[in-house]
């Protein structure tokens, strides 16, 4: 029943865009919200009554607490915002605390045994390659999205891999996630098994490649931390390996020279993320102790002129190209230090109690908050899912 329920849940999550439900009003409700709603009340009702024990993973206090302080940020902010406003802002406040909660009883299935870790790692891995896969049928049936309707929101990419998520930093983010957690069983495991081995190689180049594809920045730059992490304590050859591969490539494929040389041309997507920055700095010179309110940050942007009616509706728009800005423009002061504070137990926990798996904690979240400065993957509920799933069981041993 536990494997069925999170197989069938992560199947809709990495779907994504291709089960859209309903959107409107600013409003974006999607069958993989339901999905995982549904996952996280079933298994939060089991533990509870059935069961009647619910463990709370200490990686999980101070995210919870980060809840609360958003909540009340949001109330406080309330006399700003029109009631529709207020409502799609609790909204997705109640999405993150569900997401939160999905990764929580992800743990409390592993703690009672009724699935392994190595099968949620597992799952992971495999939803990657797939979601790989619908990037190349993306590539294939719509390479160019200046042909969607601009009404739509989305971004202009053309011949990136943007698979059902829509957005290649998106899925360059979360192919890094499955290649960290391959590096993690090709350090680690106890190597008794080609078959495997010889699957995982596969997985991991199908994973890389797809990666490449993304044309993504961040996302290549997300994965530079993780191999230098790994590099560093596990193996200086892959440090020399990466060098070589990221030197083919710069030379071999035009328009990786292309992406990289664009972050000093002013018409490049990296100068409008220092705009993006600069703006979010200016909201919370103005808002540092409680913020504008938990998801607000489309209505303040709106009302401080940095959007327009023409892009307004942008998907964009409801989120500063830096998580931890964008955290510290909606929450405040507060909200940021707990929020940050409980990224950094994420990271050292494992570390301080000598738990072999540290190194698995460390790269992911190190990797993950750099790319996040560059887009606002904290709060990207595919990213969620998997990060709170992941994070709050690494101690386990597979």
């Amino acid at each position: 029943m536990a494997q069925i329920s999170f197989y069938t849940t992560l199947l809709l999550v990495i779907l994504n865009q291709v089960t859209s439900v309903f959107k409107n009003f600013g409003l974006s409700v999607y069958l993989f919200d339901i999905a995982v709603l549904i996952f996280t009340i079933f298994w939060l009702v089991y533990f509870l009554l059935v069961k009647k024990s619910l463990k709370l993973p200490k990686k999980s206090y101070l995210f919870i607490i980060f809840s609360f302080i958003a909540g009340i940020s949001l109330l406080l902010a309330s006399p700003n915002f029109k009631s529709d406003e207020l409502l799609i802002s609790g909204f997705y406040l109640f999405r993150f605390i569900i997401y939160l909660f999905s990764g929580i009883m992800v743990f409390n299935i592993i703690e009672n045994k009724m699935m392994s870790r190595e099968k949620v790692f597992r799952s992971f891995v495999v939803s990657g390659v797939v979601l790989a896969f619908l990037g190349v049928i993306q590539l294939i049936i719509l390479p160019d999205f200046t042909t969607l309707d601009p009404d739509l929101g989305w971004d202009p990419h053309k011949n990136r891999l943007a698979s059902t998520f829509f957005d290649p930093n998106f899925v360059g983010a979360y192919c890094v996630l499955c290649l960290t957690l391959l590096f993690d069983k090709f350090y680690s495991v106890n190597k008794k098994s080609s078959k495997f081995e010889i699957r995982d190689v596969v997985f991991f180049l199908i994973l890389l490649i797809a990666l490449v594809l993304t044309f993504s920045r961040s996302a290549w730059g997300m994965f530079g931390v993780v191999v230098l992490i790994y590099g560093l304590f596990k193996s200086r050859v892959l440090l020399i390996s990466a060098f070589f591969v990221a030197f083919l490539a710069y030379f071999a494929v035009p328009r990786v020279q292309t992406r990289l040389s664009g972050i000093t041309d002013p018409a490049d997507s990296a100068s409008l993320r220092l705009d993006s920055w600069g703006n979010t700095v200016k909201i919370i010179k103005d808002n540092f102790w409680i913020g504008t309110g938990f998801n607000t940050y489309r209505y303040v942007q709106r009302d401080y002129g940095f959007l327009t009616p023409d892009n307004e509706n942008v998907h964009s728009g409801a989120g500063s190209d830096s998580s931890l800005l964008f955290v510290f423009a909606t929450t405040g002061v507060f909200g940021f230090l707990v929020y940050l504070l409980g990224v950094l137990f994420v990271s050292f926990e494992d570390f301080a109690k000598k738990n072999k798996n540290w190194l698995l904690s460390l790269s992911l979240v190190m990797g993950f908050i750099l790319e996040s400065q560059f887009i606002n993957s904290l709060f990207y509920p595919q990213i969620m899912f998997f990060v709170f799933s992941v994070i709050f069981i690494v101690p386990y041993n597979t």
